[in-house]
């Protein structure tokens, strides 16, 4: 392994940090990131996505200030408080992978690893895919408001039923 690339996810899934990547016909069981492997391969070139490493370091007073949902097995960020912690490092549409070499995969991993790195070192290393173009970052949004809104068997659920 070179050292431009970190080992965060399973070995077929290892790309060094700012690899090129793309969201086309994404699978809602896949990733992105596989899904850009597979894009990769096939000689896609539209450079949509970018892998990216970063450091949130802890600051006395500011709040927290980030919001994330769950989408299709991927936590990304949905909302980043203006003033907060976050301001600044993280941006809506981002897709957190890692946080200190660990996989994360849900909203409560996601915080607890957060919050640990936070309060024992004072830093957290995370592993994001950002969205680098227009297009990427409309379809990320898309996805994360179609995923704030009720299913169709709920509204049926809650609607009176026709006597």
């Amino acid at each position: 392994m070179d050292n431009n690339t970190k080992k965060v996810t399973p070995a077929h899934l290892t790309l060094p940090m700012k690899s090129v990547m793309s969201a086309e016909a994404t699978d809602p069981d896949r990733t992105i990131a596989e899904d850009d492997q597979n894009d990769n391969s096939s000689g896609n070139v539209e450079q949509k996505f970018e892998r990216l490493k970063l450091t949130l370091k802890m600051v006395k007073g500011k709040k927290f200030g980030l919001g994330v949902i769950l989408v299709h097995n991927r936590i990304l960020v949905c909302k980043v408080d203006d003033d907060s912690l976050v301001c600044g490092i993280l941006k809506v549409g981002d897709q957190i992978v890692s946080i200190d070499n660990i996989v994360v995969e849900d909203k409560i991993r996601c915080r607890k690893e957060l919050m640990n790195g936070l309060n024992r070192k004072g830093i957290s290393e995370l592993v994001l895919i950002r969205p680098k173009t227009k297009d990427a970052l409309d379809a990320i949004m898309t996805e994360i408001q179609l995923s704030k809104r009720p299913s169709q068997l709920t509204l049926k659920q809650l609607s009176p039923v026709p006597k």
